[in-house]
């Protein structure tokens, strides 16, 4: 699925984040801070180690080699004039202005900056000191005289995710602060999160809102009814009363080292009188409902693997949530014969297992580097897991799908064009083929990868078919029996699919995925450009709509496309716009009379009501009966489940056709 798990590999970070703290002052060493993983600046800044020239301004540079008290003295004439910044005055509370020169704010807290270091990260970041080794403003030249300054290197070390540094002020909670709606501070430097921290987050999963980088002075404007969870951890609803610290965080790359720097300045908390209201900026205008017209003719597949497919792979569910990560290797069975039961037992009658097979060669990366000339496998552990399955889904009457699931996206636009590394995926393949070539099962399949590059999809379906075929031939060089699964480049694409040449083998059957209209089904995903979205029905309704974005949760940050996507709902919001863009797979599949499967759908449960999604499952079914397409649901627990607490979710048993 397109983008949609980065919240697994995410959901183990909260118990990993106790973090190396420097404090000005003795009372913070018992907080806790937050720690999320996310995206940090590629501009570092000159002076630093890895930075490349900046055109803006040479101060940052200037300052940065300054750890002393003397940072706080420098003549603000000396420096090249920037600004002027603007001073907010008004309901709200002046955090801190920085003018006084100390380490203590307008709050009576003192600031705070902390690193991956306990993670075993090996980020650095550093302030202006002053001879007690509290935390200090540097010199400035924007309109005020100083300002907060953080220096950092994100170096990722041996931590398992993105490297990161971070600083902050506590904040006494207080119900008075409930009157608060935002807050707004000028900044210069990388790109980071604000974090606004409650006392309701107890796992981490803070409240945040992210800012891009600018290397000129610019006014950040953060409403709190903008702030989303990272959507790890469990969701807390936003309450100002709470709030315990407002804190910033910088995030690296897991792949380099990155330098760069930060200046914050008039740090201020908005009365919600001050905050900036929504205003009209959308119609509500009347539903656009596409008419689709087909023949049986049209949909007609007579390949005796259509009825394999109807057989065996409809009304199935993805195993979400585990092995599909990208530290996915088997360690324990979170998931096991209990959940296969629970599934069969509530009328579902596939299983697909998200598992990223590679992971099990011991020596993958030496095979790839071409200095091993014979790939390795963890045999022990690869076939506890599969062969588990296999034996589970026969007993409780499932199919099995084993899904080569690549999350970490290690073959990608580089990979693609590696001939070791597509050597290597086929060997995969041939290893774990063989080993099922004397298995019995006619309901026992092998998903080739699962959306090819699926972080950045920008491998072409032309590199996808030499790697494709370069695996069909290598299983095929050990097991002609078992059936393969293929889906097309771009996340499974309805578009290429329509445009290839099936291939010869005559024993595959062909997937798509589709999460349209992505508005609905997507509103709330953190690792998604609608993150801030909500409350979109499906399907589209008049009634429910409004003249306002903001009702919907755009923001000034929303991607301009996401709220094109938004005003066009009218057009997109309806089960006859989905099948639309379905039909056009089945054409082709009736064309070529190769059988189609839609092997991943769902809607996210963060922001949508039971009942769209409801409505949302009932029209897939439809479509899916209508066409002969076999489907499989993504997923089976978490935020797109179809069980809670062992129980089918109320609804379901009409919406997807299924139950006792």
């Amino acid at each position: 699925m397109q983008l949609k798990n980065l919240y697994t590999s995410l959901s183990v970070l909260g118990i990993a984040a106790t973090m190396a703290l420097t404090a000005c002052g003795d009372d913070n060493s018992d907080t806790q801070f937050a720690n999320n993983p996310g995206t940090g600046t590629e501009n570092p800044v000159p002076g630093s180690s890895g930075s490349t020239e900046l055109t803006s301004s040479s101060s940052i540079a200037d300052i940065t080699t300054e750890s002393s008290s003397s940072a706080g003295t420098v003549d603000p004439s000396t420096l090249p004039a920037e600004g002027p910044i603007t001073l907010p005055q008004g309901l709200g509370v002046l955090v801190d202005d920085f003018e006084d020169g100390n380490h203590m704010n307008n709050l009576s807290n003192y600031w705070y900056t902390y690193n991956d270091n306990d993670n075993n990260g090996a980020s650095i970041i550093t302030t202006p000191l002053n001879d007690e080794g509290d935390i200090i403003p540097a010199t400035v030249n924007n309109g005020s005289t100083k300002a907060l300054l953080v220096s950092y290197t994100l170096d990722r070390g041996d931590y398992e995710y993105e490297p990161y540094v971070g600083w902050g002020v506590q904040v006494d909670p207080d119900s008075a602060n409930g009157r608060f709606g935002g807050i707004t501070y000028w900044y210069k430097g990388g790109a980071h999160e604000v974090h606004i921290e409650v006392t309701d987050v107890e796992d981490y999963d803070v409240h945040l809102a992210k800012v891009a980088t600018s290397r000129t002075w610019k006014q950040a404007v953060i409403r709190f009814k903008d702030l989303v969870q990272g959507g790890w951890g469990k969701e807390v609803i936003f309450n100002a009363k709470n709030i315990r610290a407002i804190s910033f965080q910088a995030k690296g790359n897991k792949n380099k080292a990155i330098s760069d720097s930060l200046f914050i300045d008039n740090l201020y908390l908005q009365d919600t009188s001050e905050v900036e209201k929504d205003k009209p900026d959308m119609e509500i205008k009347d539903p656009v409902i596409p008419t689709v017209t087909f023949t049986d003719a049209d949909i007609a597949v007579t390949n005796p693997l259509q009825e394999k497919a109807m057989k065996y792979l409809n009304k199935g569910v993805n195993f979400t949530n585990w092995l599909e990560n990208a530290d996915g290797k088997f360690k324990s069975f979170e998931l096991g014969e209990k959940d296969v039961q629970i599934l069969a037992e509530n009328g579902f009658k596939s299983l697909r297992l998200p598992i990223d097979l590679d992971l099990y060669a011991t020596n993958r990366d030496a095979f790839v580097k071409g200095t091993d000339a014979e790939l390795k496998f963890d045999d022990d552990t690869l076939f506890m897991v599969l062969d588990s399955f296999v034996e589970w889904t026969a007993k409780h009457n499932m199919s099995f799908v084993i899904d080569y699931h690549e999350y970490d996206n290690s073959y990608n636009t580089t990979s693609a064009k590696d001939t070791n590394y597509i050597k290597m995926m086929a060997e995969t393949w041939k290893h774990v083929a063989a080993h099922y070539a004397e298995n019995t099962r006619e309901d026992l399949f092998f998903e080739l990868l699962n959306e090819p590059d699926m972080s950045d999809g920008k491998v072409t379906a032309a590199q996808w078919t030499v790697a494709a075929q370069a695996m069909i031939d290598a299983i095929r060089s050990v097991n002609t029996k078992n059936t393969i699964l293929f889906g097309d480049a771009q996340w499974y694409s309805i578009t290429l699919l329509a445009k290839r040449t099936p291939f010869a083998d005559d024993n595959i059957i062909y997937v798509i995925h589709t999460y349209e209209p992505f508005a609905f089904t997507h509103q709330g995903g953190s690792w998604t450009d609608y993150a801030t979205i909500h409350d979109i029905p499906f399907p589209y309704d008049k009634a429910k709509w409004s003249t306002v974005s903001g009702d919907f949760g755009v923001n000034k940050s929303t991607k301009p496309y996401v709220k094109t996507n938004i005003k066009n709902y009218y057009k997109t919001g309806s089960k006859e716009a989905i099948l639309e863009q379905i039909l056009v797979a089945k054409k082709w599949a009736a064309k070529n009379n190769v059988p189609v499967i839609i092997n991943e759908f769902g809607a996210l449960n963060l922001r949508s009501t039971a009942e769209s999604r409801i409505n949302y499952l009932t029209a897939m079914r439809e479509i899916c009966d209508t066409l002969q397409i076999p489907w499989t649901h993504w997923g089976y627990t978490g935020n797109f489940s179809v069980i809670e607490n062992g129980k089918l979710i109320e609804g379901l048993d009409k919406a997807l056709g299924v139950g006792k």
